[in-house]
């Protein structure tokens, strides 16, 4: 497991594309299994460090004991650094979810 995983945010879409294999012989079906491997983290009450990405999830360490330092300092982050340039460089603020049921100024 090489700890690369995609960041995704409520509503986000991912889509996989890939080379088709030959076509199966006449009267069999193909079928396609995706496994996921992964960790949900999100704001919920219960979640350990659950408003930040950090610590970022791994195998070597699946628990989330250590409290979040600095991005660069991470493990995951120091193996993969550049995920993060090419990826995961999207930012996203709790302001949308604060402020989703808050009424707006309708003019």
């Amino acid at each position: 497991m090489d700890d690369r995983y995609v960041i995704m945010n409520a509503g986000d879409e991912m889509r996989f594309e890939f080379a088709a294999p030959p076509a199966p012989p006449a009267g069999w079906v193909r079928d396609f299994v995706l496994i996921g491997d992964g960790w949900v983290k999100d704001g919920d009450y219960n979640t350990t460090f659950g408003k930040t990405v950090l610590p970022l999830p791994r195998h070597g360490r699946p628990e989330y004991a250590t409290p979040p330092t600095r991005l660069e300092d991470d493990p995951v982050y120091r193996r993969h650094r550049a995920d993060w340039q090419k990826y995961h460089t999207r930012y996203v603020t709790p302001r949308g979810f604060q402020n989703a049921l808050r009424p707006r100024d309708i003019k």
